[in-house]
């Protein structure tokens, strides 16, 4: 009579995974993929360009995410403050499409810990070697890097 009754149990917790793996798996399946992710990750793919003469930091590695800036600076010693809260402190890759070094800080108004960015080169993640990820707070450009 135990052993019925371990059958019947071990029966029901059996059906019970089941169904909760099954559940599981179909919350995973929908949540994957919702729409504003679909429509967002299209809009990604075409704004990681970064136009002639600007220099363009984005909230994600690899050019994604929302673009908190898009400068042209317009000589040396030229300055930018990444203010709010949406950029200040978020950039994780970076475009510098100009002829200028650019150095990126990570306090306002050009101050602290500092990486330098040549002329028309990129960096797609920050978290990577350059442990200036979700740093930046203001840029310039200057004379040499």
């Amino acid at each position: 009579m135990a052993g019925s009754k371990t059958k019947v149990l071990m029966g029901r917790l059996g059906r019970g995974a089941v169904l909760g793996f099954a559940a599981t798996t179909a919350i995973v399946a929908l949540g994957a993929v919702p729409a504003h992710a679909q429509e967002r990750s299209a809009v990604e793919a075409q704004g990681w360009s970064c136009d002639s003469g600007r220099i363009c930091m984005y909230e994600d590695a690899s050019y994604t995410g929302s673009k908190y800036v898009s400068w042209k600076p317009t000589g040396t010693n030229k300055k930018y403050q990444i203010d709010g809260w949406d950029g200040d402190n978020e950039i994780t890759s970076l475009i510098n499409n100009t002829g200028y070094n650019v150095r990126i800080y990570d306090n306002d108004d050009y101050s602290g810990y500092s990486i330098c960015v040549r002329p028309h080169t990129s960096i797609n993640n920050l978290k990577r070697g350059w442990v200036f990820n979700d740093k930046a707070e203001s840029a310039k450009t200057v004379a040499r890097c």
